[in-house]
């Protein structure tokens, strides 16, 4: 198999950094994201490290991967720097086991980033971005969660999006070179793996290239995205006033532009945004008057045709 062909976007966030860290759980994808780096790392002139993070959550199975990982670097010469949390004592109040192994393991990311001026490179897949396109929609995503995986956000890199499953397993075997399995992958126990187990095949059987066609949905969605969203950022910045926005300018967009505009107000200010939240902002903002609790602590407001946020000790904040 030849090496995956690197879009645009990717090259051009290689060509503003020095240093590459491939993020290496030790399985198929992420073997064949180091390899393939490995494979072109003189031609777009970076140097190349990898990560590895041991998550604790299958006893020796966990360590076995560490295992291969440390080996597979060493006989490639390529430097590794390793984690080891132990998630199921890091995970947090009102915390799963996934969101706290994400947490640790994108804040790895990080330090990593800014210690060495990198970015870092994960091996996500066609493959999985069909897999949280499908999730997105069953939890009702908005626009946004259509776009899928994108292949450069925040340090971050993902050059095999292009590649499926079964891409990244034949591009370990053409380098003779093997790779771990992780057992939590055969489970149906998270949505994730019962998407991959049922849903996927069974799609597959109607149109073979599934994977291929979400790819070119969620570019073409991309480009939706984008517009609306840079005329919401145009429409809020006409919309301010002195304290506030003007609730009469808000209540005149176009309901797509609103939800955005609000969605941003929300974030700026530290409230969690979810559908429920910009529902209800909107809605004072249609009626000209009243108030929302999107957030403990925090209140949106509509005064002297305003549209404020406060706190709980009544004390304005310009948003």
């Amino acid at each position: 198999m030849r090496i995956p062909e690197l879009n645009a976007e990717i090259r051009a966030a290689l060509s503003k950094v020095d240093c590459v860290i491939a993020a290496v759980s030790g399985g198929a994808d992420s073997v064949a994201l180091l390899l393939t780096l490995n494979a072109i790392k003189e031609k777009y002139g970076f140097s190349l490290r990898a990560c590895h993070v041991n998550h604790c959550l299958r006893a020796e199975e966990s360590d076995g991967d560490e295992r291969f990982v440390r080996m597979l670097c060493r006989r490639l010469d390529i430097p590794l720097y390793v984690r080891r949390a132990e998630i199921p004592k890091l995970t947090r109040r009102h915390e799963s086991t996934e969101e706290c192994a994400r947490r640790i393991r994108y804040g790895f990311f990080l330090e990593l980033n800014l210690l060495y001026g990198a970015v870092t490179a994960t091996a996500h897949t066609a493959s999985d971005n069909a897999e949280t396109v499908l999730i997105n929609i069953l939890r009702g995503t908005a626009l946004t969660g259509i776009c899928g995986i994108p292949a450069v956000r925040e340090g971050l890199i993902r050059p095999l999006l292009s590649c499926t499953r079964e891409d990244t397993e034949e591009l370990c075997r053409s380098f003779g070179n093997g790779y771990v399995h992780d057992s939590t992958n055969d489970s149906d126990d998270y949505v994730r793996n019962r998407i991959r187990h049922r849903v996927i095949p069974e799609l597959k059987s109607i149109n073979p290239s599934f994977e291929t066609a979400v790819a070119r949905l969620c570019e073409s969605v991309s480009y939706d995205d984008k517009y609306i969203e840079n005329a919401a950022a145009a429409a809020k910045k006409s919309c301010a006033v002195s304290g506030g926005y003007d609730v009469k300018k808000l209540a005149a967009l176009e309901e797509s532009v609103l939800r955005r505009v609000t969605a941003m107000i929300l974030r700026e200010n530290g409230i969690k945004v979810n559908a429920r939240a910009i529902t209800d902002v909107t809605a004072i903002i249609r009626a000209g008057q009243g108030g929302t609790n999107p957030q403990q602590y925090k209140f949106v407001r509509i005064r002297r045709k305003k549209l404020f946020v406060e706190t709980d000790r009544q004390k304005f904040r310009r948003i």
